[in-house]
């Protein structure tokens, strides 16, 4: 069965035409990760680049790993030495493709893309892919629940069909390319539809998240990524693979104390603290409120970005669980791909702005501010909020809602 699905789906991909998707476990502006996937006799991890205007290639090599009980590989390949704000392009196998570092400062602007809960109806993900790819974005972060491969009692139908829906993901992931032909980098945060529930072990095979996700340390989700001098992602993980209490939370601590003079630090995770839908007293809001919001507030967090929801979101800024200017800003609430849900909280006291909508979170960051808009899959701005490097208060442009 296994072998006739793999002859399936590697027919209709065509070897000519591998999955490709880029990612990053270190600086953004001096390295790149390049993965692919290709059958058991095409094994070597090599990929040859140089950057554009350049004649001669560079070699990189990596590893692989073969997905369990299947014949796919897994390629990995980080390139190193490479220049701040360059263009570069790249070979796997026989098709070329093209990639931009970020810059070391913000000598000019950086747009990128948060955004969760994907690919659940490829009709709906196609739409709003669309409308991301349409910014020229230098990078996208999506917030969990990527391609529901778990936890839904309509999805349980085996481990083809979740390898299958991953790769369709990617197959989709692969035709998101700027105006100017770059692929677009995919940084991946865990979600509770990504791992199978209740199972707390990142090494067993009830997920193939870590098999297909590039990694500082592997099995572990959560995690820092610095971008020249000027912006520190933290990308967490609410409880899917590991607690929130105890080692994750001890470590956030500490990561944050030590970037608190960085001009912008973002979060991302998939369970909202400040939820649009579910329960505001949820066990996991409340424990993210109590262990990981004091410590965002601590040190100055530009903004936490949350998903989960099925909806828009965008609420006053917090401290000490009350409204308060200098707080923390959450935004975000996870509708990319999914059927939108009504609003169950509107009228509660944290949330600014709530929608039943299709939206991700479109940020543009330059030396003197930073701006977070709300990209509907229409290609309209629905709402938008103006931030400011470190810890200066934040100015709210009240825009006119232009919902349909």
């Amino acid at each position: 069965m296994w072998l006739l699905w793999l002859v399936f789906f590697w027919g209709n991909v065509g070897e000519a035409v591998p999955i490709v998707y880029l990612t990053w476990i270190h600086d953004p502006s001096t390295t790149m990760v390049v993965q692919w996937h290709s059958s058991k006799d095409k094994d070597a991890s090599e990929v040859l680049f140089r950057e554009v205007g350049e004649t001669e290639w560079q070699r990189a090599h990596g590893f692989y790993v073969r997905l369990p009980k299947t014949s796919v590989l897994v390629h990995t390949v980080e390139l190193g030495g490479l220049r701040p704000g360059g263009e570069y392009e790249f070979q796997v196998e026989d098709e070329v493709c093209r990639f931009r570092t970020l810059p070391l400062t913000l000598e000019r602007p950086v747009r990128f893309v948060m955004g969760g809960d994907a690919y659940l109806y490829e009709k709906l993900f196609r739409k709003m892919n669309r409308q991301i790819a349409a910014q020229d974005p230098d990078f996208v972060v999506v917030g969990g629940d990527i391609a529901y491969t778990h936890g839904k009692p309509g999805l349980l139908r085996g481990k083809s069909w979740q390898l299958n829906r991953w790769q369709t993901f990617l197959k989709e992931w692969k035709k998101m390319v700027t105006s100017d032909g770059r692929l677009i980098p995919l940084l991946a945060v865990l979600g509770n539809h990504d791992v199978r529930s209740g199972d707390l072990n990142p090494f067993s095979y009830r997920t193939l998240f870590y098999e297909l996700f590039a990694l500082p340390e592997k099995g572990r989700p959560f995690r820092t990524l610095d971008c020249g001098n000027y912006l520190s992602l933290f990308l967490l993980d609410t409880g899917h693979s590991y607690h929130i209490e105890g080692t994750q939370t001890e470590w956030l601590k500490r990561v944050l104390a030590e970037r608190e003079n960085k001009p912008y630090k973002m979060a991302a995770y998939h369970i909202g603290a400040y939820p649009s839908v579910y329960p505001f007293d949820g066990d996991v809001p409340r424990e993210i409120r109590s262990l990981w919001c004091p410590l965002f507030e601590r040190y100055h967090l530009t903004a936490a970005f949350e998903h989960h929801n099925h909806a828009y979101k965008r609420t006053v800024r917090i401290k000490d669980n009350a409204l308060d200017p200098q707080g923390v800003l959450y935004m975000g609430d996870g509708s990319w791909g999914v059927s939108p849900r009504k609003v169950k909280n509107r009228g509660e006291w944290f949330l600014e702005r709530a929608e039943k909508v299709n939206a991700v979170c479109l940020i543009t960051l330059d030396r003197a501010h930073g701006a977070i808009e709300a990209l509907s899959n229409q290609g309209v701005i629905i709402d938008e909020v103006m931030v400011l490097p470190g810890t200066a208060q934040v100015a709210v442009n009240e825009r006119r809602w232009l919902l349909q």
